[in-house]
């Protein structure tokens, strides 16, 4: 076994020539993909000398190609140049925790077997397809197939599909694998007879956790360990806020954030559940911000949708819910998580087993609190998950509405920003313990309610890693001007409101996800029709909200830079909020300002909608 600590990495994909099929590397390159990251530089040549890879790497580094790449070339090694029918066999199988990642590792593989399309091919068995089509799709015994752990088990089980050919099996974001509920079905799939004796592993995880220790002892045999940690220029890209506020001041504070432009660009805002979903999206139409829902209550191929136009920029604001923040156990021991042992001794690997079982039998007599059991009678997609895998590309903001109830779920929803070498930031409200149920509409949030322990645990695991949180303290002279609007428009998003929005988005989406998808297929171009920040208009919405009085606007000031220059808030180079004048002074005159002048010429004023607040 080696324990390798990566390097940076100053090849390009064109040195993997002697090991790498032509078309694979036309593929990346089409793909933009230049030089690997610095797992993939590692892994790749491990991989191909068939042994068992443990890989440990944060969010955004790779970790996807880093195990997709060599499993196709395995493929293409097994395979002689004559093959036919006769020689069909599924021969990679890729397990994942949420239908939103397989969906995104299938377009990932499909990408790197563009030129491959004869020679490999691939199946997403998670996929919203019926059980006749999956039949039909297994009996033709693809090379490589993307699923969730029930969904293969259950096609184990119906002998739909054989994985007695398999050589290579890939579990990425292991570390979630149990938390979505896939254990029984992980030890199914291990103690049922269902793979070979011998075959080759790749374990992708971004944290080790005791769960990622009892698959390393059912999956790997002596594997190479691959620890990629997190540099200080990752840590500096990522700007993260925290505003300790009531639970009504956080309707106030977002209303303000969002339609005065505090952030510039895409922006994910989390809540914990479905139902505070559509409760913030019918506050923000109030005044006319729009914004799109992502939930487990939605089909499977609407939620693929959302995603898609949101990174194509069709939309700056989705809501997304995080139910497993909330469902899953606090990670009460964040603090020890970086004590993990990297040997692996025989004595481990024969109590992995044990300890899976041990593990899984606790989680399952602890008893669910009462949110959670009355969640669980909701019809929801318990494969849904948006904080982790699902690649958001150029996110400058992720705004923390309701605080995760633990601090490595808080790590994965502002990876989800700073990637790829951009700038974001992080803000996240967090409701002081004395200030917890005091509103009879929107307080009394179960999941709010031990928000100041969790912040000291987040604070706490940033501070191991170098980052600090910075308390940002609005002005709230200033805010409470706004306040008058927000209580208008809150009192107006009823419990009776909310039910009718979440009828009408379901009936719409079921009807676009199912009755729509063939003639999708057919019209591509008609997806420009089907948005999904319609507003729903379930409560009363007052046409005059939707403007902000110029009396309201409150002065703002430029950012010093170090070079003694000044820039604006919210670009990749700097990303934060501008701040207010600290005299409280607004902008003169009356009416509805847009914050400049009007296009009969003159000098143009300038705009404090464009870089403003602190």
């Amino acid at each position: 076994m080696a324990d390798e600590t990566l390097v940076e990495s100053k090849t390009t994909f064109g040195s993997f020539s002697h090991l790498l099929d032509a078309r694979l590397l036309r593929a990346l390159a089409d793909m933009g993909f230049a030089h690997p990251t610095l797992i993939q530089a590692k892994s790749i040549p491990l991989a191909l000398e068939n042994k068992d890879i443990l890989a440990r790497a944060r969010t955004g580094s790779g970790k996807t190609a880093a195990y997709c790449i060599p499993l196709v070339q395995k493929i293409l090694n097994a395979k002689p140049a004559d093959a036919g029918d006769d020689v069909k066999a599924t021969r990679g199988l890729i397990l994942v925790p949420t239908k939103e990642l397989a969906e995104q590792v299938s377009r990932h593989l499909k990408q790197l077997t563009v030129y491959l399309d004869q020679e490999v091919t691939l199946a997403n068995a998670a996929s919203g397809t019926t059980t006749h089509q999956q039949r039909a799709i297994m009996s033709e015994r693809p090379d490589v197939v993307v699923a969730t752990p029930s969904r293969i088990l259950s096609l184990l089980q119906s002998k739909t599909i054989s994985l007695e050919s398999l050589e290579s099996l890939a579990i990425d974001e292991a570390d979630l694998i149990f938390s979505y509920g896939h254990d029984e079905d992980i030890r199914q799939i291990f103690g049922g007879n269902y793979l070979p004796k011998v075959f080759q592993s790749y374990l992708m995880s971004a944290t080790m956790t005791e769960d990622v220790e009892a698959l390393k002892g059912l999956t790997l045999r002596n594997p190479v360990i691959l620890k990629l940690e997190e540099g200080e220029d990752e840590l500096k890209n990522l700007t993260q806020y925290s505003v300790r506020c009531s639970e009504v001041d956080k309707f106030l504070l977002t209303y303000v954030i969002l339609k005065l432009k505090l952030v510039r660009g895409k922006c994910i805002v989390f809540v914990n559940d479905v139902e505070r979903c559509y409760r913030l999206k019918l506050f923000l139409e109030q005044f006319s911000i729009k914004s799109c829902v992502l939930n487990s209550e939605l089909p499977l191929n609407s939620r693929y949708h959302t995603v898609q136009e949101f990174n194509k920029g069709v939309y700056d604001y989705i809501i997304a819910s995080d139910e497993s923040a909330v469902t899953a156990e606090p990670d009460i021991g964040d603090e020890g998580e970086e004590s993990e042992q990297e040997e692996f001794t025989s004595t481990q690997r024969e109590t992995a087993e044990s300890s899976l079982s041990t593990s899984n039998k606790r989680k399952r007599s602890s008893p669910a609190p009462a949110s959670t059991r009355k969640r669980k009678q909701r019809k929801g997609d318990k494969e849904y998950g948006v904080t982790r895998g699902v690649d958001f590309i150029d996110v400058s903001c992720v705004l923390n509405f309701d605080l995760p109830s633990s601090s490595r779920a808080y790590t994965h929803r502002v990876g989800r920003t700073a990637r790829a070498g951009r700038s974001g930031m992080a803000l996240s409200f967090v409701v002081p313990s004395d200030q917890w149920g005091k509103n009879k509409v929107v307080g009394g949030v179960p999941s709010a309610k031990h928000d100041e322990t969790v912040f000291a645990r987040i604070e706490k695991e940033q501070a191991a890693k170098g980052s600090k949180l910075k308390e940002y303290n609005f002005d709230m002279k200033q805010v409470e001007a706004f306040r008058y609007r927000m209580e208008d428009a809150l009192r107006a998003v009823t419990r009776t409101a909310i039910k009718e929005a979440r009828i009408k988005e379901l009936k719409n989406e079921i009807l676009n996800s199912d009755k729509l998808k063939a003639h999708f297929e057919d019209n591509p171009l008609d997806l420009e029709y089907l948005r999904h920040d319609k507003p729903l208009h379930p409560a009363r919405v007052q046409p005059h909200m939707k403007h902000v009085p110029k009396y309201l606007l409150p002065q703002i000031k430029p950012v010093s830079t170090p070079d003694g220059g000044e820039t604006e808030i919210g670009s990749q180079d700097n990303a934060g909020f501008v701040p207010f004048r600290k005299d409280g002074t607004r902008g003169r005159g009356r009416g509805r300002g847009r914050g400049g002048k009007t296009a009969r010429g003159g000098r143009k004023k300038h705009d404090p909608l464009k870089k403003f607040s602190r």
